[in-house]
């Protein structure tokens, strides 16, 4: 049953790891199923959750305005996507 817990529970670091992911891909439906589980256990990491859902939400209403901005924050983008993808590949 421990073995079990292990692989179910995230720690707060990885379960922060996954929402950002989250905001621009598809989490696995293993990563979902831990995310919400440690979420539902976790008022700091919920309460990160709300806040970086809000923060995401106003960024891209702000990119949305300035073409300029736009041009950079999807930059900015393609690098944090091309940063956990190689997180994921030294993990496996």
């Amino acid at each position: 049953m421990g073995k079990i817990m292990n692989v179910m529970m995230l720690s707060c670091r990885k379960a922060t790891e996954l929402m950002e992911k989250k905001l621009d891909k598809k989490l696995s439906t293993t990563e979902t199923f831990q995310l919400k589980l440690h979420i539902s256990m976790c008022k700091a990491c919920s309460d990160y959750q709300s806040h970086t859902t809000m923060i995401d939400a106003a960024m891209k209403d702000e990119c949305d305005q300035l073409p300029q901005v736009h041009e950079e924050c999807e930059e900015l983008k393609m690098r944090i996507l091309k940063d956990l993808e190689n997180e994921e590949n030294k993990e496996k």
